[in-house]
């Protein structure tokens, strides 16, 4: 039996985590002796985001929107960044937060945030991509173009994929997904749901 889609998840942003938790350095400092301003839900304590979360309450949403415009104005500001996070969702931002309030609970989510951006480095986007819808009515995710190339190239390293990294979803690529979700214990529906990309693309 497959665990649950909660649970995959949930196991499929521990690389996640580990990388978020070597990412220590601090970011560009605004003030000249390092000192920034925090505003809002950035200075929310991380057992107070763990409260929000169980409750999913008002406060949760908060949360995470600073955390969205966190990440989007590090894009602006980042170098050689078009998308620092190219496959995230509100669900996925909750449980890294989550595992690392756990872990680093005198955080605020200002901090949190800070080393998000430096942990997901090695995943972003250095230009523009075309966004692409795969899948059927049923299964079905958007994602740029890009990234389907990089899963297709991913892909192939395994042994999965034979074609060409065309960033094409083609029966082939739906083929070798659902193979390497099977072999990571995920639900094979062939399409790079955000918790496969996690599993098959962090480093």
């Amino acid at each position: 039996m497959r665990p649950p889609a909660s649970l995959a998840l949930g196991l499929a942003v521990g690389a996640a985590v580990a990388l978020f938790a070597l990412a220590q350095s601090p970011a560009h400092a605004a003030g000249p002796d390092g000192v920034f301003a925090v505003e809002d839900a950035g200075r929310m304590p991380c057992p107070a985001f763990l409260d929000a979360k169980a409750k999913k309450g008002p406060a949760l949403s908060r949360a995470i929107g600073f955390v969205e415009g966190y990440v989007s104005a590090a894009n602006r500001y980042e170098p050689n960044t078009f998308d620092l996070a190219p496959w995230h969702t509100p669900q996925i931002y909750a449980l890294i937060l989550e595992q690392h309030c756990k872990k680093q609970p005198t955080d605020n989510l200002g901090m949190a945030a800070q080393r998000m951006v430096a942990a997901f480095q090695p995943l972003r986007l250095a230009t523009p991509s075309k966004l692409v819808e795969v899948g059927d009515g049923k299964h079905k995710a958007v994602l740029y173009e890009a990234i389907l190339k990089r899963s297709q190239s991913a892909l192939a390293r395994r042994g999965l994929y034979r074609g060409e990294a065309t960033g094409k979803f083609d029966p082939a690529t739906e083929a070798a997904f659902a193979a390497f979700q099977r072999s990571a214990s995920l639900d094979p529906t062939g399409v790079p749901d955000p918790a496969t990309l996690w599993k098959l693309l962090n480093p």
